[in-house]
């Protein structure tokens, strides 16, 4: 059975909207029934979110948490408002992009 690829932005916001759903700290299997396995956890949450500061790990004694900081609340408002997505994504490149 084959689904149909998600957009990144997309991919973003199911991953904040599940921080938030979970009362604001999500644990690493909840995240990876969303991004589907270990390797895109890494790519997604270590390599990109808590890179750029958008979410941090909390550490418990034998589990692991994930919340959004300040920067992860504003992010996860932008790629609500998929307007504001959409304009920055036309106007990122060298020129302004056109829609179809």
């Amino acid at each position: 059975m084959s689904f149909p690829r998600r957009s990144p932005n997309k991919i973003a916001l199911q991953i904040l909207d599940c921080i938030e759903e979970k009362e604001g700290r999500a644990s690493k299997w909840d995240l990876i029934k969303i991004l589907g396995n270990e390797s895109q956890f890494r790519h997604w949450i270590t390599d990109f979110l808590i890179k750029e500061k958008f979410v941090e790990e909390i550490q418990e004694p034998n589990r692991r948490f994930y919340r959004k900081t300040e920067s992860g609340e504003f992010f996860h408002r932008l790629l609500k408002n998929g307007k504001i997505v959409r304009a920055l994504l036309r106007v990122s490149g060298k020129r302004l992009r056109r829609t179809s």
